[in-house]
Protein backbone atom coordinates (compact mmCIF):
# COMPACT_ATOMS: atom_id res chain seq x y z
CA UNK A 1 0.00 0.00 0.00
CA UNK A 2 1.31 3.33 -0.78
CA UNK A 3 2.42 5.89 2.15
CA UNK A 4 0.47 8.95 2.55
CA UNK A 5 2.02 11.59 4.77
CA UNK A 6 -0.10 14.36 6.32
CA UNK A 7 2.02 17.36 6.04
CA UNK A 8 2.89 19.68 9.25
CA UNK A 9 5.43 22.00 7.55
CA UNK A 10 7.21 23.13 4.25
CA UNK A 11 10.35 25.08 3.90
CA UNK A 12 12.89 25.34 0.89
CA UNK A 13 16.06 22.54 1.27
CA UNK A 14 19.28 22.16 -0.44
CA UNK A 15 17.24 19.61 -2.79
CA UNK A 16 14.32 21.93 -3.15
CA UNK A 17 11.96 21.27 -0.55
CA UNK A 18 11.65 20.24 2.74
CA UNK A 19 8.19 18.79 3.72
CA UNK A 20 7.87 17.34 7.32
CA UNK A 21 4.90 15.08 8.26
CA UNK A 22 3.51 11.91 10.12
CA UNK A 23 2.11 8.63 8.19
CA UNK A 24 -1.42 8.11 8.18
CA UNK A 25 -1.20 5.04 5.92
CA UNK A 26 0.97 2.95 4.36
CA UNK A 27 4.86 2.38 5.24
CA UNK A 28 7.97 4.05 4.79
CA UNK A 29 10.77 2.12 3.41
CA UNK A 30 13.51 4.97 1.80
CA UNK A 31 13.47 7.53 -1.25
CA UNK A 32 10.86 6.96 -3.95
CA UNK A 33 8.56 8.87 -6.67
CA UNK A 34 5.53 10.55 -4.49
CA UNK A 35 2.72 12.43 -5.66
CA UNK A 36 2.60 16.49 -4.47
CA UNK A 37 -0.78 18.46 -5.10
CA UNK A 38 0.01 22.38 -5.72
CA UNK A 39 -2.17 25.41 -4.89
CA UNK A 40 -3.73 25.37 -8.13
CA UNK A 41 -5.32 21.93 -7.81
CA UNK A 42 -2.47 20.05 -10.13
CA UNK A 43 -0.75 16.71 -9.05
CA UNK A 44 2.96 16.41 -10.29
CA UNK A 45 5.50 13.31 -9.06
CA UNK A 46 9.06 13.97 -7.97
CA UNK A 47 11.49 12.16 -6.57
CA UNK A 48 12.48 11.80 -2.31
CA UNK A 49 15.86 12.70 -2.90
CA UNK A 50 16.98 11.85 0.90
CA UNK A 51 14.96 11.63 4.30
CA UNK A 52 15.35 12.71 8.19
CA UNK A 53 13.54 10.73 10.93
CA UNK A 54 12.32 13.03 13.91
CA UNK A 55 11.54 10.78 17.65
CA UNK A 56 12.15 7.29 15.26
CA UNK A 57 10.80 4.42 17.40
CA UNK A 58 11.70 1.82 14.38
CA UNK A 59 12.19 0.89 10.77
CA UNK A 60 10.18 0.90 8.47
CA UNK A 61 8.10 4.06 9.36
CA UNK A 62 4.62 3.49 9.83
CA UNK A 63 1.40 5.56 10.88
CA UNK A 64 1.21 6.26 14.56
CA UNK A 65 4.59 5.44 15.58
CA UNK A 66 5.24 8.95 17.12
CA UNK A 67 8.04 9.95 14.43
CA UNK A 68 7.95 12.80 12.27
CA UNK A 69 9.25 11.96 8.77
CA UNK A 70 11.14 14.89 6.67
CA UNK A 71 11.03 14.57 2.54
CA UNK A 72 13.61 16.27 1.16
CA UNK A 73 11.83 16.06 -2.41
CA UNK A 74 13.03 17.63 -5.42
CA UNK A 75 11.01 21.03 -6.77
CA UNK A 76 8.99 19.47 -9.80
CA UNK A 77 9.47 23.25 -10.70
CA UNK A 78 10.71 26.50 -9.87
CA UNK A 79 7.29 28.09 -9.05
CA UNK A 80 5.85 25.34 -6.96
CA UNK A 81 3.77 25.81 -4.39
CA UNK A 82 2.65 22.94 -1.86
CA UNK A 83 -1.08 22.80 -1.15
CA UNK A 84 -0.49 21.51 2.83
CA UNK A 85 -4.10 20.50 2.77
CA UNK A 86 -3.43 18.10 0.83
CA UNK A 87 -1.38 14.46 1.54
CA UNK A 88 2.09 13.33 -0.20
CA UNK A 89 1.79 9.99 -1.53
CA UNK A 90 4.04 7.60 -2.20
CA UNK A 91 4.33 5.66 -6.01
CA UNK A 92 6.65 3.02 -4.91
CA UNK A 93 10.26 2.15 -5.45
CA UNK A 94 9.54 0.43 -9.13
CA UNK A 95 9.71 2.57 -11.42
CA UNK A 96 10.00 1.40 -14.66
CA UNK A 97 11.66 2.65 -17.94
CA UNK A 98 11.45 1.79 -21.66
CA UNK A 99 14.76 2.98 -22.93
CA UNK A 100 17.13 0.10 -21.64
CA UNK A 101 20.39 -1.21 -23.24
CA UNK A 102 21.48 -4.96 -23.27
CA UNK A 103 24.99 -5.82 -21.57
CA UNK A 104 25.21 -8.74 -21.86
CA UNK A 105 28.64 -9.41 -23.48
CA UNK A 106 29.66 -7.76 -20.37
CA UNK A 107 29.83 -11.03 -18.56
CA UNK A 108 33.51 -11.81 -20.72
CA UNK A 109 34.67 -8.61 -19.27
CA UNK A 110 36.83 -8.57 -16.33
CA UNK A 111 35.99 -5.22 -15.30
CA UNK A 112 32.14 -6.05 -15.25
CA UNK A 113 32.79 -8.90 -12.40
CA UNK A 114 35.59 -6.52 -10.51
CA UNK A 115 32.72 -4.12 -10.21
CA UNK A 116 30.16 -6.60 -9.02
CA UNK A 117 32.50 -8.13 -6.47
CA UNK A 118 33.09 -4.23 -5.29
CA UNK A 119 29.36 -4.19 -4.34
CA UNK A 120 28.95 -8.03 -3.12
CA UNK A 121 32.32 -9.28 -1.95
CA UNK A 122 34.09 -6.42 0.11
CA UNK A 123 35.43 -7.48 3.29
CA UNK A 124 38.15 -7.00 6.06
CA UNK A 125 41.01 -9.16 4.22
CA UNK A 126 40.15 -7.65 1.00
CA UNK A 127 39.01 -4.04 1.59
CA UNK A 128 39.11 -3.20 -2.45
CA UNK A 129 38.02 -6.13 -4.21
CA UNK A 130 38.69 -4.53 -7.58
CA UNK A 131 42.63 -5.21 -7.05
CA UNK A 132 41.41 -8.84 -7.41
CA UNK A 133 41.49 -8.05 -11.56
CA UNK A 134 44.60 -5.79 -11.15
CA UNK A 135 42.32 -2.73 -11.20
CA UNK A 136 43.38 0.32 -8.93
CA UNK A 137 40.22 2.10 -7.60
CA UNK A 138 40.61 5.38 -9.90
CA UNK A 139 40.35 2.62 -12.38
CA UNK A 140 37.66 1.10 -11.28
CA UNK A 141 35.44 4.40 -11.35
CA UNK A 142 36.31 4.43 -14.94
CA UNK A 143 34.91 1.19 -15.41
CA UNK A 144 32.18 2.15 -13.87
CA UNK A 145 31.48 5.28 -15.78
CA UNK A 146 31.80 3.13 -18.78
CA UNK A 147 29.52 -0.13 -18.17
CA UNK A 148 26.92 1.98 -16.12
CA UNK A 149 27.59 5.48 -15.24
CA UNK A 150 26.95 6.84 -19.33
CA UNK A 151 24.00 5.18 -20.24
CA UNK A 152 22.30 6.11 -16.95
CA UNK A 153 23.83 9.57 -17.68
CA UNK A 154 21.37 9.17 -21.34
CA UNK A 155 18.59 7.81 -19.07
CA UNK A 156 19.23 4.39 -19.98
CA UNK A 157 19.33 1.21 -17.89
CA UNK A 158 21.85 -1.40 -18.63
CA UNK A 159 20.64 -4.82 -17.91
CA UNK A 160 21.93 -8.65 -18.58
CA UNK A 161 20.00 -11.36 -19.55
CA UNK A 162 20.94 -14.97 -18.13
CA UNK A 163 19.04 -17.50 -20.77
CA UNK A 164 17.53 -20.35 -19.49
CA UNK A 165 15.77 -23.13 -21.57
CA UNK A 166 13.40 -22.46 -24.29
CA UNK A 167 12.16 -18.45 -23.72
CA UNK A 168 12.88 -18.14 -20.05
CA UNK A 169 15.43 -16.03 -18.52
CA UNK A 170 16.54 -14.47 -15.06
CA UNK A 171 17.92 -10.81 -15.64
CA UNK A 172 20.17 -8.48 -14.14
CA UNK A 173 18.70 -4.94 -14.72
CA UNK A 174 20.58 -1.71 -13.36
CA UNK A 175 18.12 0.81 -12.64
CA UNK A 176 18.60 4.69 -11.64
CA UNK A 177 15.57 5.69 -10.69
CA UNK A 178 14.72 7.55 -7.07
CA UNK A 179 17.94 5.47 -5.92
CA UNK A 180 20.26 3.08 -8.10
CA UNK A 181 19.08 -0.52 -7.89
CA UNK A 182 20.48 -4.38 -9.13
CA UNK A 183 17.24 -5.79 -9.43
CA UNK A 184 16.31 -9.20 -10.28
CA UNK A 185 13.50 -10.67 -12.63
CA UNK A 186 12.28 -13.67 -13.98
CA UNK A 187 10.44 -14.07 -17.08
CA UNK A 188 9.74 -15.80 -20.74
CA UNK A 189 10.79 -13.90 -23.71
CA UNK A 190 7.24 -11.84 -25.11
CA UNK A 191 5.11 -12.76 -21.84
CA UNK A 192 5.24 -12.17 -18.12
CA UNK A 193 8.15 -10.81 -15.78
CA UNK A 194 8.21 -10.90 -12.30
CA UNK A 195 10.48 -9.14 -10.15
CA UNK A 196 12.32 -11.35 -7.68
CA UNK A 197 14.27 -8.54 -5.29
CA UNK A 198 16.91 -6.38 -5.81
CA UNK A 199 20.04 -4.47 -4.00
CA UNK A 200 20.22 -0.77 -3.00
CA UNK A 201 20.56 1.28 -0.07
CA UNK A 202 17.27 0.20 0.99
CA UNK A 203 16.84 -3.30 -0.74
CA UNK A 204 14.29 -5.97 -1.09
CA UNK A 205 16.09 -9.58 -0.45
CA UNK A 206 16.00 -12.53 -0.18
CA UNK A 207 15.22 -13.06 -3.63
CA UNK A 208 16.02 -17.09 -3.89
CA UNK A 209 16.23 -20.14 -1.61
CA UNK A 210 20.11 -21.84 -1.61
CA UNK A 211 18.31 -24.36 -3.61
CA UNK A 212 16.79 -22.17 -6.23
CA UNK A 213 20.09 -20.80 -6.84
CA UNK A 214 21.92 -24.12 -7.24
CA UNK A 215 19.11 -25.66 -9.50
CA UNK A 216 19.07 -22.40 -11.52
CA UNK A 217 22.84 -22.97 -11.96
CA UNK A 218 22.39 -26.06 -14.03
CA UNK A 219 19.94 -24.10 -16.47
CA UNK A 220 21.64 -20.99 -17.26
CA UNK A 221 23.11 -21.37 -20.87
CA UNK A 222 25.73 -18.71 -20.62
CA UNK A 223 29.35 -17.79 -18.78
CA UNK A 224 29.88 -20.49 -16.13
CA UNK A 225 30.39 -17.58 -12.99
CA UNK A 226 26.94 -16.21 -13.87
CA UNK A 227 25.44 -17.85 -10.71
CA UNK A 228 27.53 -15.79 -8.80
CA UNK A 229 25.00 -12.36 -9.68
CA UNK A 230 22.31 -14.38 -7.84
CA UNK A 231 24.23 -14.98 -4.59
CA UNK A 232 23.54 -11.68 -3.46
CA UNK A 233 19.94 -12.10 -3.10
CA UNK A 234 20.24 -15.61 -1.47
CA UNK A 235 20.49 -15.51 2.28
CA UNK A 236 21.21 -18.67 3.92
CA UNK A 237 19.16 -19.99 6.82
CA UNK A 238 20.14 -21.47 10.04
CA UNK A 239 22.00 -24.35 9.92
CA UNK A 240 22.28 -24.10 5.37
CA UNK A 241 25.45 -23.95 3.74
CA UNK A 242 26.38 -23.25 0.16
CA UNK A 243 28.53 -25.91 -1.51
CA UNK A 244 32.12 -24.26 -1.18
CA UNK A 245 33.25 -26.15 -3.61
CA UNK A 246 31.12 -25.20 -6.26
CA UNK A 247 31.17 -21.64 -5.47
CA UNK A 248 35.03 -21.91 -6.05
CA UNK A 249 34.10 -23.30 -8.98
CA UNK A 250 32.34 -20.68 -10.28
CA UNK A 251 34.63 -18.23 -9.06
CA UNK A 252 37.74 -19.73 -10.32
CA UNK A 253 35.75 -19.00 -13.81
CA UNK A 254 35.19 -15.62 -13.35
CA UNK A 255 37.23 -13.61 -16.14
CA UNK A 256 40.46 -11.77 -15.26
CA UNK A 257 40.21 -12.99 -11.67
CA UNK A 258 44.21 -12.81 -10.23
CA UNK A 259 44.46 -16.59 -8.84
CA UNK A 260 45.76 -15.37 -5.15
CA UNK A 261 42.87 -13.57 -4.66
CA UNK A 262 40.38 -16.18 -5.33
CA UNK A 263 40.16 -17.61 -1.62
CA UNK A 264 39.74 -14.22 -0.76
CA UNK A 265 36.36 -13.38 -3.02
CA UNK A 266 34.83 -16.68 -1.66
CA UNK A 267 34.69 -16.39 1.88
CA UNK A 268 32.59 -13.44 2.14
CA UNK A 269 30.45 -15.06 -0.04
CA UNK A 270 30.24 -17.93 2.15
CA UNK A 271 28.79 -15.66 4.98
CA UNK A 272 25.41 -14.29 3.65
CA UNK A 273 23.89 -15.97 6.28
CA UNK A 274 20.26 -14.86 8.06
CA UNK A 275 19.35 -17.30 10.81
CA UNK A 276 16.06 -15.70 11.90
CA UNK A 277 15.02 -16.25 8.08
CA UNK A 278 12.63 -18.70 7.48
CA UNK A 279 10.64 -20.28 4.39
CA UNK A 280 7.99 -22.16 3.91
CA UNK A 281 6.04 -24.35 1.20
CA UNK A 282 2.46 -22.34 1.06
CA UNK A 283 0.01 -24.53 -0.62
CA UNK A 284 -1.49 -22.12 -2.83
CA UNK A 285 1.63 -19.52 -3.42
CA UNK A 286 4.66 -21.74 -3.38
CA UNK A 287 7.78 -20.81 -1.60
CA UNK A 288 7.22 -17.29 0.78
CA UNK A 289 9.24 -16.21 3.33
CA UNK A 290 8.84 -13.90 6.54
CA UNK A 291 11.62 -11.63 5.86
CA UNK A 292 10.17 -8.06 6.22
CA UNK A 293 12.37 -6.79 3.13
CA UNK A 294 11.58 -9.62 0.66
CA UNK A 295 9.67 -9.27 -2.25
CA UNK A 296 8.96 -12.99 -1.73
CA UNK A 297 7.12 -12.16 1.75
CA UNK A 298 3.25 -11.91 0.91
CA UNK A 299 2.93 -9.97 4.17
CA UNK A 300 5.69 -7.21 3.46
CA UNK A 301 4.66 -3.84 2.41
CA UNK A 302 7.56 -3.32 0.47
CA UNK A 303 6.42 -6.71 -1.67
CA UNK A 304 4.17 -5.75 -5.37
CA UNK A 305 3.94 -9.09 -5.99
CA UNK A 306 0.21 -10.62 -6.71
CA UNK A 307 -0.66 -14.09 -6.05
CA UNK A 308 -0.58 -14.78 -9.96
CA UNK A 309 3.50 -13.67 -9.38
CA UNK A 310 3.95 -16.07 -6.90
CA UNK A 311 2.20 -18.82 -8.39
CA UNK A 312 4.64 -18.06 -11.72
CA UNK A 313 7.80 -17.93 -9.45
CA UNK A 314 6.69 -21.52 -8.43
CA UNK A 315 5.99 -22.63 -11.71
CA UNK A 316 9.38 -21.08 -13.02
CA UNK A 317 11.53 -22.15 -10.19
CA UNK A 318 9.93 -25.75 -9.72
CA UNK A 319 9.51 -27.37 -5.80
CA UNK A 320 13.48 -27.68 -5.20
Amino acid sequence: MPFRLRVLSVAPSSSGLSVSGNLVEGTYYGPEVVLLCDRAGRWVSTGIVSHEVLLPKSWPIVPGDGSTLVLHVSLPSPTFELDRAQLVVGQGTISINGNRVDISNSLSDPAFWALHMWLHAESDSLPEPPTAWGLSTEEANKEYERLFERHWDAGVWPFVMLPLEGSRYVEIEYAAGVEHQERVWIGEVGGRRTLLGYYSGHFSFPSFRIMEVLALANRISSQPSVPLLLLPGAYMQANEFLPAEMVRRWVTQVPGIKTEFIPKVIAPLLENSVPQLYWKLDERLGWINDWQYSQRNPRSPLSILTADDFRFIQEFLGRV
